[in-house]
């Protein structure tokens, strides 16, 4: 199991969720988690011993290996304590699991509050995944009185530039939604769609930007998913309302 699943064999559901996050760039990962490959490929009894040397990579991947019961019996508890002591360390990659931890009640009580300045804590030491959270919980308004997309829009905009492909989507739906107070913009929208769909081919991002060429509201180009649509008549723009992003959009619903 690597990181770009990293919690996806947890019995959890709602942990799986907030944890199975594709993985980010080639770069971000190696950044991050350096000896990734080496640690994965330990016995949990050496990669345990390490840790007790005083390997926070190492720990880090142990606590992992107790959420997930991966080589090991599951012990989400004793995860989190691992998670939370590296996170007063100051372990940006341990805020940010901590947090995911607080978010879902896995191994602590539940606390949004907690995992909320706990993705901050994380995404301020330009972890990707800490910025990604953290822009998604502003943004759902979950630790914070009410949604707050003008507050989560840089930070979604800062994982998004280390090649967080869920980022660039949230990117994608912000420019065609006109959320944080910017204008639609559809050729936007769909540069970020694309960027996410070149990272991580979802479903959800080669529907949206097949959704967009079909709709005649960006052209098809090279690279992007299906056939060159050249039957369809481009609209124009100028016709077009400005959006209110409460507002229900058939574009988008």
């Amino acid at each position: 199991m690597t990181l770009k699943n990293m919690f996806s064999a947890m019995a959890i559901a709602m942990f799986i969720s907030a944890c199975s996050t594709p993985r980010t760039s080639d770069e971000a990962l190696m950044k991050w988690y350096p000896n990734q490959k080496y640690h994965q490929s330990l016995e949990t009894s050496a990669l345990e011993q390490e840790a007790l040397e005083g390997s926070i990579e190492a720990e880090l991947q142990f606590g992992i290996r107790l959420m997930n019961g991966d080589r090991v019996d599951q012990d989400i508890e004793k995860g989190a304590k691992i998670f939370k002591r590296l996170a007063m360390l100051g372990d940006a990659r341990a805020q940010f699991m901590l947090g995911t931890a607080y978010d879902q009640g896995a191994g602590v009580e539940r606390n949004p509050d907690q995992a909320l300045g706990l993705f901050r804590d994380s995404a301020e030491q330009g972890y990707d995944l800490g910025q990604y959270w953290y822009a998604f919980m502003l943004s759902r308004g979950r630790g914070i009185p009410e949604p707050d997309w003008k507050a989560a829009l840089p930070w979604f905009q800062k994982a998004a530039d280390q090649g967080h492909p869920l980022a660039q989507f949230s990117l994608g739906e912000i420019h065609e939604s006109c959320r944080a107070g910017l204008d639609r913009n559809f050729d936007l929208a769909a540069y970020w769609y694309r960027r996410s769909f070149s990272e991580n081919p979802s479903a959800a991002a080669q529907y949206n930007i097949l959704r967009l060429i079909d709709l005649g509201l960006v052209a098809w180009q090279d690279g992007d998913p299906g056939e060159p649509q050249s039957r369809i008549k481009m609209l124009d723009m100028s016709k077009f309302e400005p959006c209110d992003p409460d507002a229900y959009d058939p574009l988008l619903n």
